[in-house]
């Protein structure tokens, strides 16, 4: 599937004039992109509305960057780590009428062109649904034991609607997929999938441990877990297989995520301002 979706790629380049070297060397910039998970001091409404007292450019630019370490200034005070731009994605669960759109910042490296993007720490990469989210409809499936059809209620789903397959989903896939706290499953002790609820009630409470609920179960306890998933993905930086915390990386060091430098990109640092992309 990979080697007919990028021979039908060549081809569009070809068809449209481009230089087809140039343009995989983009592609290899974007599949080496990185994430980084920001404590937001903002609003959900205010990530929406992209409103003027939402965090400016400075203060989410990162000190230095993850794959270099080349640091935001370098020693002449000239910017390194520039603004590249906004691109808006999908968040579900977080309002009654079941998904918005907020807006994510990109910063680009100018000694290595590779870029960064930051997000809130209640969003779990590559999820549809927020992290926050999704740990509390597991807590609230595995351990408090409610109905489908009302965690999903909760969740801006359809009222009417009695089964939630993203629930069996997340549970076979909680500690195990590098896309749901996978990184932590050695650490956590976790080698298998969860097969039903009760291995799940397992695998969460341990979850929850880690990032230090002491508290046991309730309705309390079940709105207690956002601020306990925002502890964990907090300062997290994401490749597609892996998360590191962000204190690993050292200014000035070449991170060995990703050895080799690439073609730099043009930065977009005047047209990252309030308009979309």
């Amino acid at each position: 599937m990979f080697l007919i979706g990028f021979c039908f790629f060549t081809l569009i380049c070809i068809g449209e004039g481009l230089d087809w070297v140039l343009v995989l060397k983009n592609l290899r910039g974007f599949l080496n992109r990185l994430i980084i998970l920001h404590s937001l001091a903002s609003t959900v409404e205010q990530l929406c509305a992209r409103s003027p007292d939402s965090p400016s450019l400075e203060e989410l630019r990162p000190r230095f960057c993850v794959f270099c370490g080349q640091t935001a200034r370098n020693a002449a005070g000239i910017l390194q780590l520039v603004g590249h731009g906004m691109y808006c994605r999908q968040v579900c669960g977080l309002v009654e009428t079941g998904w918005i759109v907020i807006w994510i910042r990109r910063f680009l490296c100018l000694a290595c062109g590779h870029t960064m993007s930051i997000l809130p720490d209640w969003i779990h990469p590559r999820r549809w649904y927020a992290g926050t989210v999704i740990i509390e409809a597991l807590y609230r499936h595995c351990i408090l034991r409610e109905t489908a059809r009302s965690i999903g209620a909760r969740f801006g789903r359809p009222g009417d609607v009695t089964e939630w397959r993203s629930l069996r989903r997340w549970r076979k896939q909680l500690l195990v997929s590098p896309s749901l706290w996978g990184w932590l499953s050695s650490r956590l002790g976790i080698i298998t999938p969860a097969s039903n609820r009760k291995e799940c009630r397992t695998y969460l409470q341990r979850l929850l441990a880690e990032g230090g609920q002491t508290r046991g179960a309730g309705e309390w306890a079940a709105k207690e877990t956002s601020g306990i998933v925002r502890r964990i993905l907090r300062d997290l930086v994401f490749d597609r297989k892996t998360a590191r915390p962000l204190r690993s990386f050292l200014p000035g060091f070449l991170s060995l995520i990703m050895p080799g430098r690439l073609s730099p990109t043009l930065p977009t640092e005047e047209g990252s301002g309030l308009d979309p992309p």
